[in-house]
């Protein structure tokens, strides 16, 4: 009973209601107090979070290569789709990823994107 009381008290204070967000009230502060600061701590706070996401891109890539499992990456090439299945694969990926950003990209620039986009 306990953990529900404190699940519902941090739901309320995260999501009041009324379209009130006061998490994205304390994100908007912060910003605003950081850009009031000046360019030099700006600079600052952006380069230790350009930092921490270098290194957490380095650690996951560390530490798959370290608990990967070699009896998976067995086939590496799956013989029934082949070299040629794997690039097809990838280009459908990466055509999707384009199209979704162009869309994205589109919609900003739309008068009425509910209406249009959804059309195109």
């Amino acid at each position: 009973a306990g953990d529900e009381s404190w699940y519902r008290f941090l739901m309320f204070i995260l999501d009041p209601g009324y379209g009130i967000s006061p998490c994205a009230f304390l994100v908007s502060l912060g910003s605003v107090l950081l850009l009031l600061g000046g360019v030099k701590e700006s600079k600052n706070v952006t380069n230790f979070f350009s930092t921490l996401n270098v290194s957490l891109v380095f650690f996951m890539a560390t530490m798959s290569l370290i608990l990967a499992k070699r009896e998976n990456m067995v086939p590496f090439v799956p013989p029934e789709f082949g070299a040629r299945g794997i690039l097809r694969g990838a280009t459908s990926s990466f055509f999707g990823y384009i199209g979704f950003d162009e869309i994205c990209c589109i919609s900003g620039e739309a008068k009425n994107p509910t209406r249009d986009i959804t059309r195109a």
